[in-house]
């Protein structure tokens, strides 16, 4: 079960003069809170619904997950970059699935005074380490129960009628969860400027031995790896956008290690450096339909 915290029409199409604060509408986004079994907290989530969309057992939206960075929760992306990609979204009927970035929402949930570990900066990867381990459970809860939620409940994503993208930690938790779980569970993938290489990055080292107790067991979370691993192409594309005056670039991102890999394996990763554009969602907002528009097209 789950509650709608708030709605807010974002697309002219599909408005219902008899909706109710209680239901879902279509062109509208929502902010939907659950009690999540992942995490052990309350977990609230974004969601929005094309005009098209119908809850019906015969009916199945397609749906593009949206992993945001550090600091964000679930209402980044909407604010930011909402306008433009659920203008997009609505052409093509697809709904938006927009996360959380970390387990919050109870007093439990234990925290640093750290923008790069703890809440907000969950990093999509299930803790093994205390006192993390309880509730920071963020790859069961984006692959695993959201979608079992959104399948079950809202006939959204269905059958693996899903993609994934996000931008820089949420770039880096696309990747290594599309790569990891593989094309019958998502459809596609995309990223915005991701930690491409986060065994060899400072924020990578930070979660990793926070999280899991070592750099070394979060290579099995490490883009640039699992690429390198591949034995043959899992995606006929990726689609990466990455802006050249980005202040993260080299110490963080390190999209060329990635380039390295794919070129390695075979897999086809398309890296278009944006000239001028920062880590900002200014950069995501300029490009995010050029990503919307290449996940319809797998998803169709």
């Amino acid at each position: 079960s789950f509650t709608i915290e708030s709605k807010t029409r974002v697309v002219e199409e599909g408005y219902s003069p008899s909706s109710s604060a209680s239901t879902l509408d279509n062109g509208c986004y929502h902010r939907i809170s659950h009690q999540s079994s992942s995490t052990s907290t309350k977990m609230i989530f974004g969601l929005f619904l094309p005009s098209c969309y119908k809850n019906e057992g015969s009916s199945n939206t397609p749906a593009m997950f949206f992993l945001s960075g550090l600091t964000c929760d679930d209402t980044n992306f909407a604010m930011k970059a909402g306008s433009r990609a659920f203008d997009a979204a609505e052409k093509h009927g697809m709904a938006i699935v927009m996360p959380d970035t970390s387990p919050r929402h109870d007093d439990s949930v234990p925290n640093v005074d750290s923008y790069d570990f703890g809440i907000g900066a969950g990093f999509y990867v299930n803790a093994t380490s205390e006192p993390y381990s309880e509730h920071y459970k963020m790859y069961d809860y984006v692959t695993k129960e959201l979608p079992s939620l959104l399948e079950n409940d809202l006939n959204i994503g269905k059958d693996g009628l899903k993609s994934i993208s996000g931008h820089s930690m949420g770039g880096h938790g696309a990747l290594t969860i599309a790569l990891r779980e593989g094309k019958d569970s998502w459809k596609s993938v995309s990223a915005f400027a991701p930690i491409a290489n986060p065994v060899d990055c400072p924020w990578g080292k930070k979660a990793f031995e926070g999280y899991l107790g070592s750099v070394d067991a979060g290579k099995v979370h490490d883009a640039t790896l699992l690429v390198a691993s591949l034995q043959a192409p899992m995606y006929d594309e990726i689609l990466i956008d990455q802006g050249t005056a980005d202040n993260f670039l080299e110490e963080q991102l390190k999209p060329e290690a990635l380039a390295a890999a794919a070129k390695k394996s075979g897999q086809n990763i398309t890296i278009n450096m944006r000239n001028g554009f920062d880590h900002s969602y200014y950069f995501i907002a300029r490009f995010i339909e050029n990503h919307v528009n290449f996940h319809a097209k797998h998803l169709a």
